[in-house]
């Protein structure tokens, strides 16, 4: 058995992406520092035109990107320094970070396993016919909002889930999360 890779991870970030996921900006974690990078769309385009800069025809690299970035006083230091996160996503993939992509429909999942420990069958009823069709995370809340004891229960589930997806999704990389 492989010894697991121990890292500090900020799990309430990781969790952050697990929780909402955009399609417009995707989400890695870096191996070597256990930080959470998110590389937007956008950002991903700029970097290509500025790797048509930075490479020559035969590939081979120019300079380092921070050099070229001082020479492009219209950049902002904030969007340099994206620029720099997604170069480093870009030469480390699958090596020192890794792409995290959420399993999807993991909310629907949660709300049935959810509805099944309700104990008052009545209001199991309600939320099973809530869940289906159109509109059914919000005919879900809808019937939450009644009932402020499941309200509560179903975000405390949430949370427990949650935390287990992101611990899973690490375990099944083989890292130990550390504090």
């Amino acid at each position: 058995m492989t010894a697991k890779r121990r890292l500090p991870v900020d799990m309430d970030e990781l969790s952050g992406v697990f929780k909402l996921h955009f399609d417009e900006v995707n989400s890695y974690l870096d191996l070597e520092t256990g930080k959470v990078l998110q590389v937007s769309d956008e950002t991903r385009r700029l970097l290509e035109e500025l790797y048509d800069e930075l490479y020559t025809e035969e590939g081979e690299r120019q300079m380092a990107l921070e050099e070229l970035l001082a020479q492009h006083p219209e950049i902002h230091d904030w969007q340099k320094q994206t620029l720099l996160e997604a170069d480093r996503v870009e030469q480390g993939y699958n090596s020192t970070v890794i792409a995290v992509d959420p399993e999807p429909y993991s909310d629907y999942n949660d709300m049935e396993r959810f509805i099944a420990t309700v104990e008052d069958d009545r209001l199991a009823d309600r939320l099973y016919r809530a869940i289906r069709g159109r509109g059914a995370f919000r005919y879900f809340k809808d019937v939450l909002d009644d009932h402020p004891q499941a309200r509560e229960a179903w975000f405390a589930f949430k949370a427990a889930r949650l935390e287990a997806y992101v611990r899973d999704w690490l375990d099944m990389h083989g890292i130990e999360p550390i504090a």
